[in-house]
């Protein structure tokens, strides 16, 4: 290879491994007789671009590999350039390759069994693939899945928030007399509170608008940042609210998340389309599972349930922030 400039070196080395490990896939469906992988002139698979023995390289290998970059990696180096990096990858792979099978390693039962999942991997993203084909996504489904989710695209308020629940008004007096007179919420939660939060100091983590019960959703997005609300009576006891933080996300365009959106909704359609293809198979094909192979896990996980937590290990007390 030519010399390469400072600094780039560890990308172009990321390249080759990245090369070699779709390499491996390649080598197993290409490789395979009539596929492609020829021994030597020029086939359907274009000009052969390198060889290692008799074994040959072809320009289709190449692009398909390269078309499968992600934008971000392919964009970063010239046409030429990275065609030079991919084909070295291709070599170096060949040529490991075969010294393994020299050495009798492609015979190993072990070496078997990982060759055969590579190549069911292959085969099902390749049915997934066809799927996605027969997917399409009309633009009214674009917008209405911009607009039934506005707490995800649209302009949304959101607090870090905590929180006290005592079992009776008289402790919840209590609770809000010592916070006005200056002591810290959070340790009012840990000596008050009832509630799974309490460990926390009552961290609730972000609340964002939608996430609550109504009437405490109304009382903390009502509340300033450092506010204490008055208690709230619930079927779970008396609650009081407290905001760390209030902020406001600006609303984003529709066309800029258009194409975000877009690929939700495909992906989704996909799962669907794959879960309907996938109980179509199970009602055709005999489909066995050995529960025995689960029992002695089941009970290793038990036993472990069963022991005491380490000692010193305290809960952080960090919230939900995103």
């Amino acid at each position: 290879m030519n010399e390469q400039p400072p600094g780039r070196g560890d990308k172009e080395e990321n390249l080759k491994k990245y090369a070699f490990l779709v390499l491996a896939v390649s080598v197993l469906v290409v490789g395979c007789p009539g596929s492609g992988s020829k021994e030597s002139g020029i086939g359907d698979d274009g000009d052969v671009v390198a060889k290692v023995g008799e074994k040959a390289i072809y320009e289709k290998q190449v692009e398909q590999f390269l078309g499968n970059l992600p934008p971000q990696v392919s964009s970063r180096y010239g046409s030429e350039r990275i065609r030079r990096e991919i084909v070295d990858g291709f070599v170096s792979m060949e040529m490991l390759a075969g010294e393994a099978r020299r050495r009798g390693i492609d015979k190993r039962e072990d070496v078997k069994l990982r060759l055969e999942m590579l190549i069911d991997q292959t085969l099902a993203r390749e049915i997934e693939e066809e799927l996605k084909k027969g997917i399409t996504v009309e633009e009214a489904e674009i917008r209405k899945y911009y607009e039934d989710h506005k707490d995800r695209y649209g302009s949304n308020l959101k607090v870090h928030a905590r929180q006290i629940t005592v079992p009776t008004e008289g402790e919840a007096k209590t609770v809000l007399e010592k916070f006005r007179k200056g002591e810290d919420f959070a340790a009012l939660a840990r000596q008050y509170s009832k509630d799974e939060h309490a460990g926390k100091g009552g961290n609730l983590g972000i609340v964002r608008e939608g996430k609550l019960t109504p009437d405490l959703e109304k009382v903390v997005f009502s509340l300033k940042e450092g506010e204490v609300s008055p208690a709230v009576q619930t079927d779970k006891g008396y609650v009081i609210l407290f905001t760390d933080r209030v902020s406001k996300s600006s609303e984003k365009p529709y066309d800029q998340v258009k194409k975000s959106i877009e690929r939700v909704i495909t992906r989704e359609k996909l799962n669907k389309a794959v879960g309907d293809l996938k109980a179509d198979i199970r009602k055709k094909t005999k489909v066995e599972i050995n529960d025995e192979y689960f029992e002695k896990y089941k009970a290793q996980d038990q036993q472990k349930d069963a022991e005491p937590p380490a000692a010193g290990v305290a809960e952080p007390e960090g919230g939900a922030d995103e």
